[in-house]
């Protein structure tokens, strides 16, 4: 979970390990999410061509559940630093510029992750206080779906900031 040499308070330890749970929950709800989707638009393709009875409910439940898998997902990818990257400079620039540019790029993530959590959360609010549902068929509340932006984004911003503290990548043990 952390680089063995970095080494915490007890209280920040504990911290870093729920948050670290909490992002492998997330990311196995989110693993969960795939296959609603996929048994979803399985069933909705086996009705609409070898019944001639298709679904009003599978476009709308795979649009929610793409939009929960992608901010269930996300705190555990930036764990394991599996965003996108362009290293253009890697070859161009030494070292040392480049752990200086490493960090200030961390810093606008921290920056950039909590920004869109804020917009999330003031917006989920706004939802539930008025009411508002999703613009579909089967129309669930848009907070349900909005809530789960600052979830996202936090534990990514928490990702980001243990990483720009030393905290590394952890190996692969839930991708094997």
């Amino acid at each position: 979970m952390s680089s063995p040499s970095l080494s915490r308070p007890a209280g920040l330890s504990i911290v870093c390990t729920l948050h670290d749970r909490l992002t492998t929950a997330g990311f196995m709800l989110a693993g969960g999410a795939l296959g609603i989707m996929a048994v979803a638009y399985c069933y909705e393709v086996a009705a609409r061509y070898f019944f001639g009875a298709p679904t009003v409910w599978a476009s709308p439940l795979v649009s929610y559940v793409l939009c929960a898998m992608i901010f269930l997902a996300l705190p555990e990818l930036t764990r394991r630093s599996l965003h996108i990257v362009i290293n253009l400079l890697d070859g161009h620039l030494s070292e040392n510029v480049l752990r200086n540019l490493d960090r200030i790029v961390k810093i606008l993530a921290i920056i950039a992750c909590l920004a869109v959590a804020w917009i999330g959360l003031v917006a989920a609010i706004k939802e539930y206080n008025m009411g508002i549902y999703t613009n579909a068929y089967v129309a669930i509340p848009k907070w349900w779906l909005t809530a789960l932006v600052p979830y996202g984004m936090t534990g990514s911003a928490l990702y980001f900031l243990r990483q720009l503290f030393g905290e590394e990548a952890p190996a692969e043990e839930l991708m094997s």
